[in-house]
């Protein structure tokens, strides 16, 4: 058996799924187009056992256009792919093979015979290899319902083989005045397939669709896919197999939470700026809400990005995904919940170049408020109960294993539910209409865009209370945004290079800072390794001697291993050549460390600037661009209100070696920019104090290897 899941056939996959609504009527005027956004997810296992839910699933994620050429060619071209995989991400957003992008870029051509597509091309000059195009026809040609159905509920049809699957019925099970609703169901033990789909009725073109299938080869070794896909201005989240969990009954709460007060206008547009991060390659926008019940946030819809280099706007055009709102994890002390919105690009183009190098996204944002409402059911003798209010439903009927609550609304109701309190329930959520049992909960629920009801759900409730009383809250948006806004968000480098953003805080030291010099005292002794550590100007004005005179060993000045900037030198007992640092055996002795100048760390005349405190005059404080950061830092301290001593920034976001040059860290407005808010600014300044301090030491005696047991 062969999976079909490598080279352009996954993506592609997708088109296939396309054209299978095209056999109803298909008719569209030579011309005319069609962008789809696709989800997909494969997945390997081992028959009898769940889906492997691992990092070895793969995800492929698309936007495809399909045009008609005439009544027998189609031209397909994939907008925008990726696949995630293993952690790492492949797409047309970032770096592909020369031969890949440009088959991407150049389409296929889909070859019809009474709406049927039997062949499939690269449209240019991309040399694709044959059995990937052979297996493109064949998933192409198989994915296809048949070339004709009735718009008549009820009406059925069993193909000999689709996609693979052998004896796959197609049932029409709704109708309106422009879609028919279709089920697709094959039940064959070793390939079985699962989906929905929703075709235009006048001209044959697909909506939306989803199919899981589920193919069992020789070896017992299972691969399990799902594929979702709607146009690609659909409101509503396009998932696949989303999930990393297998799964599992998750405890249902015993009292719905407090959504109240709901948020205001202030609370939810806290900020005139919001932030660029990246996600899987791609950029997200993400702004923070001083509201933390985030089921009551609202609908936050983003549109019309624009990428800006200063004030300079990119050509990239991008398309914003359906917002999600989730606590705020990235900033422990900032604002208690964020809202997230993925761009993806529209055009055939490696974006991630430009995006690095943008200073920010503008975008609008509409705000559309909460308004919940609260249903109770309360089960009579026969454990069932059903409640409409405001045009939602909430229907409770028993089953084997506790209750099944079926809840429905308007197309973007958002519903939350809890037993009463004393109750202890576990619940999985599926699609109203579930699909076979073999489904796992989060590919049900794939199969909610392609329902004549997106709200609707279904709960399947596992419980011993008789007959629980259910708490439904239906959160509700209105049809027009009560608020929007002009939004700009900063990209890392925009943050960088904005003067009026304070730079994220960063210690100089990852470790203990080097000590005062009257904290100075023998360490090492523990490991045989006598040193004294102190800050590398002060150790340059000191030296340490036994009392006893020595010949095996002597005091030097080394630069101990750090990660990044220590500040720091030892005074190291060694042998003279420096070749033994480690001494056992040699008892109790004294040692004096003699400095000749104590160095301590005083304000200079120039201090922050109250108003922008991380911008820092190299010239006011006399610094050469020459030093090297390990240089400045030994001279010059930054230092916040906390008493932490802070380190540089750099314009391009990385990091300074010790060795680098301070001209790599000034800025175009000819500042140094401080990784944090600093209060004071400090420099080294050597005084002709003598220092002079005896300690006595002890060293270990040589360790006894243990013997082996007998």
């Amino acid at each position: 058996m062969t999976y079909r899941t490598h080279g352009l056939a996954p993506i592609l996959a997708i088109i296939a799924g396309a054209a299978s609504a095209e056999t109803v009527t298909f008719d569209p005027q030579p011309g005319e187009t069609r962008t789809w956004r696709m989800e997909m997810s494969v997945r390997p296992g081992r028959e009898g056992e769940p889906p492997d839910y691992s990092y070895a699933t793969q995800r492929i994620s698309s936007l495809t256009s399909m045009e008609v050429v005439d009544d027998k060619t189609l031209h397909i071209l994939p907008l925008w792919f990726q696949t995630v995989v293993a952690g790492e991400t492949y797409g047309t957003q970032g770096p592909l093979p020369d031969n890949m992008r440009q088959a991407m870029a150049e389409g296929f051509d889909a070859t019809l015979n009474a709406g049927v597509i039997t062949d499939v091309t690269p449209h240019g000059t991309a040399v694709v290899p044959q059995e990937v195009m052979t297996g493109l026809s064949q998933q192409f040609g198989a994915v296809l319902p048949p070339a004709r159905l009735e718009a008549t509920e009820g009406w059925s049809t069993t193909i000999a083989e689709f996609s693979g699957v052998p004896d796959v019925t197609v049932t029409v099970r709704h109708v309106t005045d422009d879609s028919v609703f279709l089920r697709y169901a094959g039940d064959d033990p070793s390939f079985r397939i699962t989906g929905l789909a929703v075709l235009d009725r006048d001209e044959g073109w697909l909506r939306r669709v989803v199919m899981t299938t589920d193919q069992t080869a020789d070896d017992g070794t299972t691969l399990r896919t799902t594929l979702a896909m709607a146009p690609e201005d659909y409101p509503f989240p396009i998932h696949a197999d989303y999930t990393y969990e297998r799964p599992d009954w998750h405890p249902v709460s015993d009292g719905l939470s407090a959504v109240e007060p709901l948020p205001t206008e202030a609370d939810i547009f806290a900020h005139d700026q919001g932030r660029v991060r990246l996600e899987n390659d791609l950029p997200t926008l993400d702004f923070t809400h001083l509201h933390e019940k985030m089921p009551s946030t609202g609908r936050l819809v983003v549109s019309d990005p624009q990428v800006f280099r200063g004030e300079q706007p990119v050509e990239m055009p991008m398309l914003a995904l359906p917002s999600i709102t989730l606590p705020n994890y990235h900033e422990e002390d900032g604002d208690p919940s964020f809202t997230s919105t993925t761009l993806i690009p529209t055009e055939q183009t490696q974006i991630l170049p430009d995006v690095l190098e943008a200073t920010e996204i503008r975008a609008s944002v509409a705000w559309y408020p909460a308004t919940p409402f609260t249903m109770t059911l309360t089960p009579d003798e026969t454990g069932h109960a059903e409640v409409t209010k405001n045009g939602a439903t909430a229907r409770l009927s028993p089953t084997d294993e506790g209750f099944e609550l079926i809840v429905s609304g308007r197309e973007g109701d958002d519903f939350m539910w809890a037993v009463d309190e004393g109750t202890e329930a576990g619940s999985m959520i599926y699609a109203a209409d579930r699909g076979p049992d073999w489904l796992t909960p989060a590919e049900s629920l794939a199969r909610r865009i392609a329902s004549p009801q997106y709200s609707s759900v279904l709960v399947a409730l596992k419980t011993d209370a008789p007959t629980p009383t259910l708490s439904v809250r239906v959160i509700r948006h209105p049809d027009t945004p009560a608020a929007t806004r002009e939004m700009a968000f900063l990209t890392d480098h925009g943050r960088r290079m904005d003067p009026d953003r304070a730079p994220d805080k960063v210690l100089l030291f990852k470790g203990d800072p080097p000590p005062r010099l009257e904290e100075v005292h023998p360490e090492g002794l523990d490991a045989a390794a006598l040193h004294f550590r102190m800050g590398t100007l002060q150790a340059a004005r000191c030296s340490a001697a036994f009392a006893l005179p020595q010949t095996e060993a002597v005091f030097a000045e080394v630069t101990p291993n750090s990660d990044g900037y220590g500040g720091t030198r030892l005074l190291q007992m060694q042998s003279p050549d420096g070749t033994r640092t480690h001494f056992y055996e040699h008892g109790t002795q004294d040692v004096t460390l003699t400095c000749d100048a104590t160095v301590t760390w005083e304000e200079t005349e120039v201090q922050p600037d109250p108003d922008h405190p991380w911008q820092i005059d190299a010239e006011a404080l006399d610094i050469s661009p020459d030093l090297t950061y390990a240089q400045l830092m030994d001279q010059i301290r930054f230092v916040d209100a906390h008493g932490d001593a802070l380190a540089l920034t750099t314009p391009n976001g990385r990091g300074l070696a010790l060795s680098d040059r301070i001209n790599w860290a000034i800025f175009p407005d000819g500042t140094l920019r401080v990784a944090g808010r600093p209060a004071r600014i400090l420099r080294a300044v050597s005084r002709p104090d003598p220092f002079t301090r005896s300690f006595t030491v002890t060293f270990p005696d040589l360790p006894v290897p243990e013997e082996a047991p007998q």
